[in-house]
């Protein structure tokens, strides 16, 4: 088992040992287990899965929503810190949707480069949390 820490800006939201995890990295997605080699490196906007115990398949796997951070492996303890992280439950799927739409607005309504990148971010974040929230919905309950 892997030690799995998740920190966003508010204070810890998962503290566990687990078989594995998936993590959004600016290289793509990576998986680390158990024995992995040590590293650091910087999480972007995306997806962390969890997979419990070696043998869940991964319709069982816990799934969090992320935006951009630090990640950090060493003798079988992973740590990540993020701005935010929405585990799938915590995602309201209407409202992402509409979020998701407002964002679309400030985007071809934008007047300057700042506005731009604004919205773009806000597109980004409502994308990723729209993904955990489908994830969820096709995923029964343990």
């Amino acid at each position: 088992m892997i030690h799995f820490q998740l920190f966003t800006l508010s204070g810890k939201k998962f503290d566990q040992d687990v078989y594995e995890v998936v993590l959004p990295t600016l290289d793509g997605r990576i998986g680390v287990m158990p024995g992995h080699m040590p590293l650091v490196s910087v999480a972007t906007t995306g997806i962390i899965s969890i997979r419990h115990d070696q043998k869940d398949s991964d319709l069982k796997l816990d799934n969090f929503a992320t935006y951009g951070g630090i990640i950090e492996v060493e003798n079988d303890n992973l740590r990540v810190l993020v701005d935010e992280a929405d585990h799938s439950d915590e995602i309201n799927e209407a409202e992402a949707k509409a979020s998701f739409e407002r964002a679309k607005k400030m985007l071809a309504e934008a007047k300057n480069q700042t506005s731009l990148e604004h919205a773009q971010t806000l597109i980004d974040r409502q994308t990723v949390r729209l993904q955990v929230a489908q994830l969820r919905r096709r995923i029964p309950r343990r």
